[in-house]
């Protein structure tokens, strides 16, 4: 359940929401529209991005906004849109958060379909809209930039003349009394161009009046309300790296990293309304009180500790407009198979044999609140970690750890008196995938049968300013010449395209993938050969 992004947003505002389609001044795309996507924009010269960012979308999480003020009871206007192709941008130091200000033009899109009465109504529909944003400060070069942001202006209405509306207007941002904050985040990947996490909390206001003879004629109707909306999406985890604890091994559970699902989220289901679930994105971290002794079902050592379940809770269907955030404090058992201190990879089995927490009492919406998970109560949850030894030429070594849990958990919930949830329980089981860190993709200790210096070669090494890469292929297909760190981090990709069989070489001038010249040390090359790595080899830069 990787922990999503949720996005508050009250059922009143999801539904008196015409500019919540507006709602940003990037590529707004609704789920009606399409699904979020990464955003990820190159440098633009001087260590970050030029903002607004072209080519990317904000999204709202509803998944479908609506028209209901000024028309007949029953009867909506679901109203999907997408805003982009910024033009005009004209960026200046300044403005509120003391970072910059960025004024543009923007073309709104409007997929307008009616409900109810309006059953037969169906509009794609077009706006050009003024914008102006302000930033805080950022550090150019910084490899993560984190500032405030603020929609302060956007305005716009369609021309006269239109069948349907005399009048169809969108007011939104700080600067007209309708505070609209926000946040960027901005991650440099290890290409060198940047992944874009973004929000703001827009507040707007429409109005619109029918034009005489149309399907609105003598409706009119204005609305305000906030709306968050998203673009991008957070940059991909790091890799989970733990240093030694001076026995060759790492102790666990690994400290500072955490849990997700990076695809699925748990999900209570019984006790509610056909059509209804709420959806919860999971971060399973901070780990406490840690104790560790010989023993369990695998044989090789017991785990107990306690940590936060942070949840991340969406409603759907008749629960749209529910939203929280909840930590919980959960007790956990883990018991772990053999492994080899000093071994440079350490692969073994693991298994979550008992997790359970519940949320104290006097919450708002929940009189119970229950997680329990494990093999202990029944509930099968496997798993494995691989540790594998990173670079030890300056100190005791670092490990990458690459670790999962396919959980079988069970939720327990009763709705609180006066809350959403009212009147419900139910008890919902489900399994998914829990894990941290990634496989290691470059290794600062190889083992013999990794290496191949028949397949790959590197002459000179050490070497100063570059170095001939020379690598033979028994077979063609598509070929991937990677450099990496010691510690696993991709510095540049030499080669990506698909080549026949024989030998070829490629030469690495010692520059990452942003074309800056990289520190002196220990790097690895990896040959990839339709997706199998055929062959690692150590180039080490001297100056």
């Amino acid at each position: 359940m990787g922990l999503r992004r949720i996005f508050p947003a009250d059922t009143h505002h999801r539904v008196h929401s015409l500019v919540g389609m507006i709602a940003f001044f990037m590529g707004i795309m609704l789920p009606t529209m399409g699904a979020a996507q990464p955003c990820v924009l190159p440098d633009n010269g001087s260590g970050t991005v030029n903002l607004p960012p072209a080519s990317c979308g904000y999204l709202s999480p509803s998944d479908v906004h609506m028209i209901i003020d000024g028309l007949p009871p029953g009867t909506t206007i679901n109203v999907g849109t997408e805003h982009q192709k910024f033009f005009n941008v004209v960026t200046m130091p300044g403005g509120t958060l003391g970072g910059e200000i960025e004024q543009f033009s923007s073309i709104l899109f409007m997929n307008m379909q009616g409900t109810g009465i309006l059953g037969g109504f169906h509009r794609q529909m077009t706006m050009q809209v003024q914008c102006e944003t302000h930033t805080g400060p950022r550090t150019p070069g910084d490899p993560v930039q984190s500032f405030p942001t603020d929609m302060f202006r956007l305005g716009g209405q369609i021309p006269p003349g239109d069948p349907d509306f005399d009048l169809l207007r969108i007011t939104a941002g700080t600067a007209f009394g309708m505070p609209s904050p926000g946040h960027t985040t901005l991650t440099r990947l290890s290409d060198g161009n940047w992944n874009v996490d973004s929000f703001f909390d827009i507040t707007y206001r429409i109005q619109f009046i029918g034009a005489p003879g149309g399907p609105l004629a003598g409706m009119a109707g204005s609305t305000t309300g906030t709306i968050r909306m998203g673009a991008g999406e957070p940059a991909p985890p790091p890799g989970c790296i733990v240093p030694d604890n001076g026995t060759g091994t790492i102790d666990l559970p690994p400290m500072n990293c955490g849990y997700v699902s990076p695809s699925d989220v748990h999900m209570i289901i019984d006790g509610l309304p056909p059509g209804t679930t709420i959806n919860i994105g999971t971060e399973h971290e901070r780990f406490f009180n840690v104790q560790v002794m010989p023993g369990g079902t695998l044989g090789g050592e017991i785990e107990t500790f306690s940590s936060f379940l942070n949840m991340d809770m969406m409603g759907t269907g008749q629960l749209q407009g529910f939203m929280r955030q909840i930590p919980m404090q959960i007790q956990c058992e883990v018991h772990t198979a053999p492994r080899m201190p000093g071994d440079p990879v350490q692969s073994f089995d693991t298994d979550m044999f008992r997790a359970m927490g519940q949320i104290p009492p006097g919450d708002p919406d929940f009189d119970l609140l229950r997680v329990t998970a494990g093999t202990g109560f029944g509930m099968p949850s496997p798993g494995h970690t691989t540790l594998t030894r990173l670079s030890a030429a300056d100190g005791p070594p670092n490990w990458n750890v690459d670790s999962f849990f396919d959980i079988t958990y069970r939720i327990d919930f009763v709705g609180a008196p006066g809350g959403p949830l009212a009147g419900r329980s139910g008890s919902t089981t489900g399994t998914i995938r829990m894990q941290t860190g990634q496989p290691t993709t470059g290794l600062a200790e190889q083992s013999a049968p990794e290496r191949s210096t028949q397949l790959l070669v590197n002459r000179p090494d050490p070497f100063n300013p570059s170095t001939m890469i020379e690598f033979v292929l028994e077979t063609g297909g598509q070929t991937e010449l990677e450099i990496y760190d010691a510690s696993g981090r991709l510095v540049r990709r030499l080669i990506d395209q698909w080549f026949p069989a024989g030998p070829h070489a490629a030469r690495w001038e010692g520059l990452d993938g942003s074309g800056e010249r990289v520190q002196s040390g220990t790097y690895f090359i990896k040959l990839r050969l339709d997706g199998k790595t055929i062959g690692t080899e150590k180039a080490a830069i001297v100056k």
